[in-house]
């Protein structure tokens, strides 16, 4: 898109009756001077010189527009430009007042006030008509820009919403439970649990690194890759497939944080995959808490198709929780530092309800995403 003069015709009639304003409002001002109300003649003569000034003075910005782009200067080439095209203009509108109403004398007398008077105000105008209708235009250009980056993100909320199952899911002897608390208005993290064909559950929670629309679409590409991989494959086998798969279609520097479990709730039996999430925590009826050690590569999906990720076997007793969560939480900050995985901990020993550790988690600085999910066998 060309960044100087008109863009379609469009602008050259809009401009154009900006040039007819300004010449009757030139006109007022100067009669003004005088005490008088211009006549027709001079309305309709200002008019003249002032479009036709204007219309030169941006055709040649217009033509010029690409050497303006490509000027180490180009305020300084921009002023030359409009200075010389309302020089131009003026002189090309006296020829046609003339054609039509006649040469006024005062006009072509190169030695007399008014000639100079006229070309000095021609060109100072034309410079700053100029300036001020390409700012103008600038102005707009953001405002657009804004305004579609404002639909682009309500669309990626919208369908980030869409793509998020309840907060709340139970089924026979366990319960999901999974808040997320984007830092913006759009998040890059997602949580979901997809029924298999066996009884089992595919569970997971992760981080799409970015935020928006892309992030909302890798989002999207993973959720609709998973359950077909976990109806067949274990939870090694998925991610490895999962992986792959990202790794052919993401670009660089974009990756997929996640924890993968596949959970049968009639044994409680775990198999937990992570690729790049902070280590999740079991809560023993006891009290006691543990976290799960991995073995294996742990880079996100995404980042090395080579990866080679394990399975970590655990066993969800009745009333034991499982609680992941996302790096946003142990990334929060009080006084500027990081409240760390000790303290997660401690909140997650201490907590009542997902609801109350997320509060508790609010009372520092959140400035990234933050997605807890806990699995809680009956």
């Amino acid at each position: 898109m060309r960044s100087y003069g008109w863009r379609s015709w469009t602008d050259a009639g809009r401009e154009a009756l900006i040039g007819v304003a300004i010449g009757i409002v030139y006109s007022i001002i100067e009669s003004a001077g005088r005490n008088e109300f211009p006549d027709t003649h001079t309305l309709v003569r200002n008019m003249i010189l002032v479009t036709v000034t204007l219309s030169i003075v941006r055709l040649i910005e217009t033509m010029l527009s690409w050497a303006i782009e490509q000027s180490r200067y180009p305020t300084s080439f921009r002023v030359v430009i409009y200075a010389f095209g309302g020089w131009l203009g003026y002189t090309v509108g006296l020829l046609v007042v003339g054609a039509f109403m006649g040469i006024d004398k005062q006009d072509v007398d190169i030695h007399g006030y008014h000639f100079f008077y006229a070309l000095s105000v021609t060109g100072s105008l034309s410079v700053l008509i100029g300036f001020v209708i390409h700012h103008n235009r600038k102005r707009n250009d953001r405002l657009r820009a804004r305004e579609f980056a404002e639909k682009e993100l309500e669309i990626a909320r919208t369908m980030q919403r869409r793509l998020l199952p309840p907060e709340q899911i139970e089924h026979d002897g366990f319960r999901v439970s999974a808040r997320m608390e984007p830092a913006r208005i759009v998040g890059g993290d997602f949580y979901d649990v997809v029924p298999l064909n066996d009884g089992s559950f595919a569970i997971l929670i992760a981080d799409v690194s970015g935020k928006g629309m892309a992030a909302s679409l890798v989002m999207a590409s993973c959720k609709a890759m998973i359950p077909f991989l976990a109806s067949t494959g274990t939870a090694t086998e998925v991610m490895t497939a999962l992986n792959e798969r990202l790794c052919a279609q993401l670009e660089k520097r974009e990756f997929v944080a996640m924890l993968f479990a596949r959970f049968d709730p009639k044994s409680g039996a775990l198999d937990v995959v992570n690729a790049g999430m902070p280590e999740p925590l079991l809560l023993h009826a006891n009290g006691a808490t543990e976290t799960l050690a991995f073995r294996g590569d742990r880079l996100p999906l995404g980042a090395r198709k080579s990866s080679a990720y394990e399975a970590t076997p655990a066993t969800l007793g009745r009333g034991e929780r499982l609680v992941a969560f996302s790096d946003g939480l142990p990334e929060a900050t009080n006084d500027g530092a990081p409240i760390g995985y000790d303290r997660v901990e401690a909140m997650v020993k201490s907590m009542t309800s997902i609801d109350a550790l997320l509060e508790q988690a609010k009372q520092a600085t959140i400035e990234d995403d933050v997605t807890v999910l806990v699995v809680e066998r009956a």
